[in-house]
């Protein structure tokens, strides 16, 4: 179905209804759809069947341009899409988890109203009650966010549901209960939180324990078939609408945070669940804001989650910022302690990202003597490592050296040392190392625009062949696609799941550098990468023949070693009289 939607959909009619298009050459160019502009950056090639932007690096298909226009999931773009063209979509055959899925989101929405019920309307919820009186939580943020409580009775919830001809298989895989004693309610004197989608479906609970010796403080649902926490915001329902009206969306630690700033009059806040800050949730955020300003505790825990996150929103293109609260205290400190204006100015006066992050940096550590000054840089090279615009990079190198009192040659120098060997999950090392792309991905992304040449290319080498990573992970998607007959650019950007190599691929393919690649240029590439692997093994066994001291050994090296000097020499030979196989 998508491929018919594809074949049938015009993507320069699409993009037009949106963008003014002029033609020069093989590509449309127009102004960005995504930010104000003077001068067109926008590009589109219908024969690709991809569109990019330069000025904001977005790019992809008709019906990534359809989700980033109309801000839709894909299942929605491609049914918005499905019936301009005339597509018929509801006739395919029924997904048997989809019940599934229809009667987890019924049972968790029964379980709510239960749950407020005792809340609010029976003697157990007493203390419930009491607890969220004593926090200043008023009535309408309870109704808002439909709070409820589980009473301190292990089977009651399992006996009401069961009384309601729920089977006991369904009721074990809907993350209420137990999995080692599948009667016992997972939620036992708890305040309860009910964990929303944008959309008002009931996904999973979070339970605050009322007890202080109870063995977790909060508890949240497990993964299930409707819900997977690293997908997952609390709050998302209440906050989508005034976040998409501000472009900003506030993120803090938890369900009582996000409670105390919608008290405060942040409406636009949400919180993980249990869980840092996660790459899913920033691609969710990402289809109604573009920035995103962190309020997280004061305290260690809170400044290490505020960096992690920092590096999470900066690689998926956030405009992040922070608010600064007073030391040691949450948003609900503040908001109990100092009151609503003092929480909403924190969040209105929240700084830059980077700048945060450096003065927090400087605090932590004692920043006049050498070794401070180098735990500093430590902490901040794998932000700057990541960030995708060269000025920015650059300005972040001046500013960290003019805080530090140190010269700008210095820091840069350590920045570039640190690239080099920096620790591997903290920083983006493909950015530094892309900024030279190799001859491998070169190679590969000209195949990836002539498409027709990769059955060629796949009779001469082999991913193994490939020293760069990224080359390889674009030959093995490029080899499912040509073993599905759809070796399309847009069939391989589906494939690839490295945002940063995705980016690379469109900004390359969109500049024309590929336009005139043709075989003789595949050719060269190829006998450049043989010679490579015959020059390595050339190196390889003339280190086992200085090694080996068995004559048996020795005779087979060196006739190994003559037939690869001889293949080497011939290659280098086609390559001076400019043949190819």
């Amino acid at each position: 179905m998508i491929e018919s939607i594809k074949r049938k959909t015009d993507i320069l009619e699409v993009v037009g209804r949106y963008v003014r298009l002029e033609k020069k050459g093989n590509r449309w160019w127009g102004l960005s759809p995504f930010k104000t502009e003077k001068t067109p950056s926008f590009t589109v090639q219908p024969d690709q069947g991809f569109f990019y932007c330069f000025a904001t690096q977005k790019g992809g298909d008709v019906i990534t341009f359809t989700m980033e226009m109309e801000k839709l999931t894909y299942p929605e773009a491609l049914r918005y899409l499905a019936e301009q063209a005339g597509i018929a979509v509801d006739d395919s055959p029924p997904d048997p988890q989809e019940a599934v899925r229809s009667s987890l989101l019924e049972l968790n929405s029964r379980t709510t109203r239960t749950f407020q019920y005792l809340l609010t309307s029976d003697k157990r919820g007493a203390g419930a009650i009491e607890y969220l009186r004593s926090r200043g939580i008023p009535d309408e943020i309870v109704t808002a966010f439909r709070l409820g409580y589980a009473p301190d009775e292990g089977k009651w919830l399992y006996q009401f549901l069961r009384s309601k001809s729920y089977s006991a298989e369904f009721l074990a895989e809907s993350g209420l209960f137990s999995r080692d004693h599948p009667e016992y309610s997972m939620f036992r004197n708890r305040l309860i939180f009910p964990i929303m989608d944008e959309r008002d479906s009931i996904r999973a609970f979070g339970g605050r324990a009322l007890q202080p010796n109870d063995r977790a403080k909060y508890l949240n649902s497990p993964d299930t078939a409707v819900y997977q926490k690293k997908r997952t915001l609390f709050g998302l329902s209440q906050a989508v609408k005034p976040a998409r009206e501000r472009n900003v969306m506030v993120v803090c630690e938890g369900y009582m945070d996000v409670l105390a700033l919608h008290m405060a009059g942040v409406t636009n806040a949400v919180a993980p669940l249990g869980t840092a800050f996660t790459p899913e949730q920033a691609q969710l955020l990402k289809r109604w804001v573009e920035t995103l300003v962190f309020v997280f505790d004061s305290d260690d825990a809170g400044e290490a989650a505020t960096f992690k996150a920092a590096l999470v929103a900066e690689k998926a293109g956030f405009s992040a910022k922070a608010a600064r609260l007073p030391k040691g205290e949450d948003p609900a400190d503040v908001l109990r302690s100092r009151g609503p204006e003092s929480l909403w100015n924190a969040v209105e006066k929240s700084v830059g990202m980077f700048e945060f992050l450096v003065d927090l940096s400087i605090d932590r550590e004692n920043s006049s003597d050498a070794r401070g000054r180098e735990l500093v840089l430590r902490k901040l090279l794998p932000y700057i490592s990541i960030t995708s615009s060269e000025v920015r990079r650059e300005s972040y190198l001046d500013r960290v050296a003019d805080r530090l009192g140190l010269s700008s040659s210095s820091v840069r120098s350590d920045f570039d040392r640190w690239k080099q060997g920096g620790p591997q999950e903290t920083g983006n090392t493909q950015t530094g190392r892309k900024l030279q792309i190799s001859m491998d991905l070169h190679l590969l992304i000209a195949v990836v625009e002539h498409g027709e040449l990769f059955s060629c290319l796949r009779n001469r080498i082999t991913s193994d062949d490939l020293d760069d990573p990224d080359a390889r992970t674009i030959f093995l998607v490029l080899e499912d696609a040509f073993r599905h007959g759809e070796v399309r650019t847009e069939n391989v950007l589906e494939g690839i799941q490295d945002e940063n190599l995705k980016t690379i691929l469109l900004q390359k393919i969109a500049s024309g550098e590929y336009d005139t690649f043709s075989r003789a240029g595949l050719d060269q590439a190829v006998n450049r990468i043989r010679e490579r692997i015959l020059s390595n093994s050339q190196r390889e066994l003339e280190s086992r023949l200085r090694r080996s001291s068995k004559e048996d050994d020795l005779t087979l090296l060196l006739q190994e070693k003559m037939a690869v000097d001889e293949e080497l020499s011939t290659l280098k030979v086609r390559a001076n009289d400019g043949t190819a196989e």
